[in-house]
């Protein structure tokens, strides 16, 4: 297993941090202005969807990582050969409103068309979160044994509860976490914990063995990229915190060491 060397110190260090801008958003604004976004709050990588409008988009104005997810495996050969250089097999949630599940059998069937066609490109693997946990954890054996080198859990669904209290934020977070926790248990695979995951929980992940938080639907809702860089700060703040560096850290973005000129870049953009 090899994951790319771009996103490799951040999964190593367990401090990913992955944008997802949605598997069924091809709305180029939106998706250009959390690429952007993320480049100043310093992301590991975009999660985008497999157009090739916004991949050459994105690699025309962008030097993040770029991730492209998928159930397709001849979209994402045609997005690797554009030089994409991590795929994923996942961001179900689409398919889930259309009543679409996905089986055991149907993911490494992909995984599987996609490893051959492509054997050293980093690929993630989302596991669908209907399936039981011993379910799981025995698809993640699987999908390791053909060379899947990430695997990404996620959760009911990112609208799962409509609190927006502490409660509402953990139950979110709950599902994605419980499987986080039960593969990381049963598996040394690098983990991504999706689905959910605030500024608040995004701790637990890391707490529960995770390498890596994507986080999306809580940035896609957000109406600037002022906005969405405090956002994503918040997050390195939080995991920064619970890992109890050295380093000063606060918890607000009031009180950073963001500097006000690059405030006011922001705020031009």
């Amino acid at each position: 297993m090899t994951i790319s060397s771009s996103i490799a110190a951040d999964f190593t260090d367990k401090l990913a941090v992955k944008i997802i801008t949605g598997l069924n958003n091809f709305d180029i604004e939106q998706v250009m202005k959390m690429t952007q976004a993320a480049e100043i709050a310093k992301a590991t990588y975009m999660d985008i969807a497999a157009n090739m409008s916004i991949i050459n988009e994105l690699q025309s104005s962008s030097t993040i990582p770029i991730c492209v997810s998928g159930i397709s495996a001849t979209k994402l050969v045609q997005c690797q050969q554009a030089g994409v250089q991590i795929l994923e097999i996942g961001n179900y949630d689409t398919f889930y409103e259309q009543g679409r599940l996905f089986s055991h059998k149907e993911i490494m069937e992909i995984s599987q068309d996609i490893r051959n066609l492509l054997p050293d490109t980093t690929l993630c693997v989302t596991i669908p979160h209907m399936l039981c946990i011993e379910e799981q954890i025995k698809l993640t054996h699987n999908l390791k044994d053909i060379g899947v080198d990430i695997i990404q859990t996620e959760g009911k669904s990112t609208s799962f509860s409509k609190n927006s209290d502490l409660s509402g934020v953990i139950q979110k977070a709950a599902s994605t976490c419980s499987s986080t926790y039960a593969i990381s248990q049963n598996s040394n695979m690098p983990i991504v914990s999706a689905s959910g995951i605030s500024s608040l929980t995004t701790p637990i992940s890391f707490l529960y063995g995770a390498s890596c938080i994507g986080v999306g639907n809580n940035i896609r809702q957000l109406n600037n990229i002022t906005s969405m860089v405090m956002y994503i700060y918040e997050i390195k703040t939080a995991i920064e915190c619970n890992r109890s560096t050295k380093r000063e850290i606060t918890h607000s973005i009031r009180k950073s060491s963001i500097t006000s000129d690059l405030l006011s870049s922001i705020i031009r953009v």
